[in-house]
């Protein structure tokens, strides 16, 4: 069994539908989708940040003792060539703690490098898939970069491909108790777009917001709207693209375990 590990709904929303699911009991602050079939993964979203995502992966490999777990969900470019709806393959994941005003201090940083069979996995969905993908470092960072500065400073100086908040706490965990993982993303916004603060929902669950909190937000920053109206555009296509993967990544998964040759006793 595999178990897919997001943060928010809207991120699921193209993998739900693209499979038959159930809902499935899970903590109250967490959301949790049982596959009708085991061509899908179980699918269980933390909420934004790296202690729901952390609590979340340890309470799915209590709840499913998985075989492997697979973390997902959107990223911020900090280079110039992932654009949105683009994957993000995950060659490392690396832990920059703090704020931004503490990054450039920062010595050492942890990092931890995935399974190497879900990332042929990984590589071979998006082929199958027709996705434009790269390949390269996610840096997870407490507070969203939400400025085509900050996010061009961690492409520059930490060598990251993309940035989240939640990937590195899902990789952490599941080395910790012994599961193969590997990391994949969804490039949600371009390097140099400048994303309206409202995005940041570090700490929140996984539902989405109800529209009277951009109501609000909108008529206190008006020149807001049109970013707005483009993420949400992006986030559809940001979210489409997960659900193709994630049927390739099934399938290719599928594939290269029963080519495998049977141990010998």
């Amino acid at each position: 069994m595999i178990v897919a590990i997001g943060s928010l709904q809207r991120a699921a929303n193209g993998i739900i539908r693209s499979g038959d699911y159930s809902t499935a009991d899970a903590p109250e602050d967490f959301i949790a989708y049982q596959p009708l079939s085991p061509d899908y993964p179980v699918v269980v979203l933390s909420g934004s940040g790296s202690e729901r995502a952390a609590r979340a992966t340890r309470w799915a490999i209590e709840q499913f003792e998985p075989e492997a777990i697979l973390s997902f969900g959107f990223c911020e470019a900090t280079k110039d060539l992932p654009l949105p709806g683009d994957i993000v393959i995950a060659s490392r994941v690396i832990n920059l703690p703090g704020t931004p005003f503490e990054w450039s201090v920062v010595d050492k940083m942890n990092s931890l490098g995935p399974d190497r069979t879900l990332l042929l996995s990984a590589r071979t969905a998006v082929e199958i898939a027709g996705l434009d993908y790269h390949h390269g470092p996610v840096v997870t960072v407490s507070k969203l970069a939400t400025t085509p500065g900050i996010k061009s400073w961690l492409g520059e100086t930490v060598n990251a491909t993309a940035a989240d908040t939640e990937s590195f706490a899902v990789a952490s965990a599941a080395h910790e108790a012994g599961v193969p993982w590997a990391v994949v993303a969804s490039v949600l916004d371009d390097r140099d777009f400048d994303v309206p603060s409202i995005i940041d929902r570090v700490g929140a669950g996984p539902n989405e917001r109800g529209i009277l909190a951009y109501i609000r937000y909108v008529s206190n920053s008006p020149l807001d709207l049109p970013a707005l109206m483009r993420l949400g555009r992006l986030s559809t296509r940001a979210s489409t693209s997960l659900g193709a993967f994630m049927t390739a990544f099934m399938e290719a998964r599928a594939a290269l375990i029963g080519s495998q040759p049977a141990s010998k006793s």
